[in-house]
């Protein structure tokens, strides 16, 4: 588009010189006046400073159309800058997957509220958010809308920052509408009675938030649990990791520390994951969920074959006002000269 603005503009010069040139040749194929004793015109102030003024004025001319076609040239010749990109980022799920039931509520909220911090740093990325507890529920499923991911997760962390025991024992005194926004987060997370923390078929389920099986993009699940199942689940925790693994599904595990199993549901998930070739991290780690973050950043460009592209950008503004202003100046000269 801004070529046809050079041309155009280049047309407009020459129609301007073109007129010049025949205004200048209408004057001078005019009869010369003879004026007798005209020597003393010299020593006119008035005239000194006409004919001075007429001297500038051409001077100005050739200035300005050198200046014209420099910045024709520096618009033809396209400045731009260049940047490094690697386009197929665009490509990768993150599924939160998060324990929903009381122990894990610290925990939810500080990895909810970390990740929140760290969408404005996301470029194509799409994020789904599921919770589980006796059941399973998709808040949010996968999107690239950041507004809405960002005002999403900040939600939930505000509204799972709640002493759920602490609260029925009257020891923690909260709002109505505090308690209205917790329950309707967790609402969906209950649906079996007398069970809790069903861990693999919360795992099984947010595997099934995934969409558009059919094309090459990578997938990561960062799965929160202090794997403390209190339930009759219908799958095996190493059931649930291979079903992930077997769909092509990166597992980073985010361990928060016992509550009541102690370290038979610690080496349990450690083996769950890691037989898998997965990661697990543990709250001891105070760089956990952002460390999470770039492990996938870095292993899904090797997995994706990410290549560095070179994106052009051209910044014509500057060439395209001087060469407007330019042939703007030789119009005005050219009628001053006239």
């Amino acid at each position: 588009m801004i070529f046809w603005w050079v041309t155009a503009l280049l047309l407009i010069a020459a129609l301007a010189v073109w007129a010049i040139t025949f205004w200048n040749r209408r004057a001078m194929r005019r009869s010369p006046v003879l004026v007798a004793n005209s020597q003393y015109m010299d020593r006119i102030p008035s005239f000194v400073r006409a004919q001075r003024t007429a001297r500038i004025v051409r001077v100005l001319q050739v200035g300005v159309a050198v200046l014209a076609v420099i910045s024709a040239s520096v618009l033809s010749g396209r400045i731009a800058s260049e940047r490094i990109e690697t386009p197929e980022f665009s490509s990768r799920d993150i599924v939160l997957c998060l324990d929903v039931s009381g122990s894990m509520y610290e925990y939810d909220t500080e990895i909810l509220a970390t990740f929140a911090e760290m969408v404005d740093g996301f470029e194509g990325e799409r994020v789904a958010l599921s919770i589980f507890n006796s059941t399973s529920r998709t808040v949010f499923p996968l999107t690239n809308d950041y507004d809405l991911i960002q005002r999403e997760l900040e939600a939930a962390s505000e509204a799972i920052d709640f002493d759920e025991f602490g609260y029925r024992l009257g020891s923690q005194d909260y709002s109505d509408e505090k308690v209205r926004q917790y329950v309707e987060f967790v609402d969906g997370t209950r649906g079996i009675p007398d069970e809790a923390s069903v861990v693999p078929d919360g795992l099984a389920s947010c595997a099934q938030v995934f969409d558009q099986a059919e094309q090459d993009r990578s997938r990561s699940i960062i799965f929160a649990t202090d794997n403390e199942v209190n339930g009759e689940p219908i799958f095996t925790l190493e059931e649930a990791t291979e079903r992930v693994a077997t769909r092509k599904i990166d597992l980073y595990t985010f361990y928060p520390g016992p509550y009541e199993c102690g370290p038979q549901c610690f080496e349990e998930l450690q083996t769950a994951t890691e037989d898998q070739d997965g990661a697990l991290y543990e709250s001891s780690d105070p760089q956990a969920i952002p460390s999470i973050i770039n492990e996938i950043q870095k292993t899904q460009a090797e997995v994706l074959g990410a290549t560095p592209t070179v994106v052009r950008t051209d910044h014509p503004m500057v060439g395209f006002v001087l060469t407007f202003l330019t042939l703007v100046g030789i119009l005005l000269l050219g009628w001053r000269a006239r």
